[in-house]
């Protein structure tokens, strides 16, 4: 089993994405396991013994006028390839004005930048999709 990665230190940033819904719709979209299995791009699928994680986390703005924001909820998922590559991804969201949100990306994976961001352009397309599938205003 390979060793543990500490994301935080390990994983680079990678992409900023923008989304035109409230942060907690973003988070049950990249958390939920049903979900993720519907977005998640080809190599990469969820598998509980697998060698990588995918890292979600959702952040608050600050409440106490530090400037940062505060954890509110992380959810961490295992994910594996068919070849065993190891997949590392941080995702932190956070809240925009106007109920929007951003999600900076961080990936480590075994694999070149090109296919990095193709497999990022998949799975934000499916993240879109699925969110628009699931809301339902009001």
């Amino acid at each position: 089993m390979a060793a543990p990665v500490d994301l935080a230190v390990q994983v680079r940033p990678h992409a900023v994405v923008e989304f035109g819904v409230v942060p907690e719709l973003v988070f049950e979209a990249l958390t939920d396991p049903g979900r993720v299995s519907r977005w998640l791009p080809e190599p990469l699928r969820l598998d509980e013994d697998g060698p990588g994680l995918l890292r979600v986390r959702l952040h608050t703005p600050d409440a106490g006028g530090t400037g940062d924001p505060g954890l509110r909820h992380q959810r961490v998922l295992p994910v594996a390839t068919e070849s065993g590559d190891a997949w590392y991804a941080n995702l932190v969201i956070t809240p925009l004005p106007d109920a929007r949100s951003r999600v900076d990306v961080g990936v480590l994976g075994e694999c070149d930048r090109e296919q990095i961001d193709a497999i990022l352009k998949q799975a934000v397309a499916g993240v879109r999709d699925d969110i628009a599938e699931s809301f339902t205003p009001g």
